[in-house]
């Protein structure tokens, strides 16, 4: 449970990040990207250099495909809303 509750918070802030930072149009890209990379990348390190007596591969590449898309689309739709949010025709 509290894996889903850092993925989810982390993607949301680095959508809210890439949405504040970026002023481009690519940010959205950033948005999608940056937490599909860091999940990929503490999977891999926890499957080939983390101490771990099992051994062996997991399901790594099934918890990529499902993580790192639900990861992608919440960093998404972050930098989407934030946008929305602050846009300069908006109230606030």
């Amino acid at each position: 449970m509290y894996v889903w509750i850092g993925l989810i918070g982390g993607s949301t802030l680095i959508g809210f990040l890439s949405a504040m930072l970026i002023k481009k149009s690519w940010s959205i890209y950033v948005a999608g990207a940056v937490p599909w990379f860091i999940l990929l990348a503490a999977l891999i390190y926890t499957e080939y250099f983390s101490d771990w007596e099992k051994g062996g591969l997991g399901n790594w590449l099934l918890a990529q495909f499902l993580g790192g898309t639900i990861a992608a689309a919440i960093g998404v739709v972050s930098c989407q809303l934030t946008r929305n949010l602050f846009r300069k025709d908006n109230i606030l």
